[in-house]
């Protein structure tokens, strides 16, 4: 009986010594959300929609900023990394273009849509995202050169995405 006992106690600590309790409040971790071929399309596509709307009220209130012709620029420069199959960079400039949307509504006194506001996916996606300064010097090196918001009145945006 007493080489029961001693087996039980032992087998009970080894087993309890193991075993984690699961606190309350804890949350399983978090997956790395990765910008995928079809995540970024999806982040393109919701910031052309965007960019889409952005041209028209800047068309409509001739207020011109130099934020529209940023956007543009800038994801164009997204679609090209796209088609490149860099998707992680597609989706740094993506974002940065919708930030320049905003800013451009914003001058407008327009109303950004849905589209101009990032989702919790989107968030995890542009985690680590570079410097502001640091996307202008990649684009320049890119030979990107500045837009102007009258220059893009005419029509055609050059952002259609495959």
């Amino acid at each position: 009986m007493k080489h029961f006992i001693l087996l039980f106690l032992a087998l009970t600590l080894s087993t309890a010594s193991f075993a984690q309790k699961k606190k309350q409040g804890d949350k399983p971790a978090a997956t790395a959300v990765v910008a995928d071929q079809a995540r970024t399309k999806n982040f393109l596509l919701k910031t052309n929609r965007f960019t889409g709307h952005t041209h028209r009220a800047v068309f409509n209130t001739k207020k011109f900023t130099g934020d529209l012709g940023q956007m543009v620029r800038y994801e164009r420069h997204a679609k090209k990394l796209y088609e490149a199959g860099n998707y992680q960079e597609a989706v740094y400039f993506s974002k940065r273009a919708r930030m320049y949307g905003s800013a451009a509504l914003a001058a407008n006194s327009a109303i950004a849509t849905s589209d101009g506001k990032f989702s919790a996916e989107e968030e995890t996606i542009t985690t680590g995202m570079p410097s502001d300064d640091e996307l202008e010097k990649r684009l320049t090196d890119a030979g990107s050169t500045p837009l102007t918001d009258e220059s893009l009145m005419a029509g055609n945006l050059g952002l259609e995405i495959k």
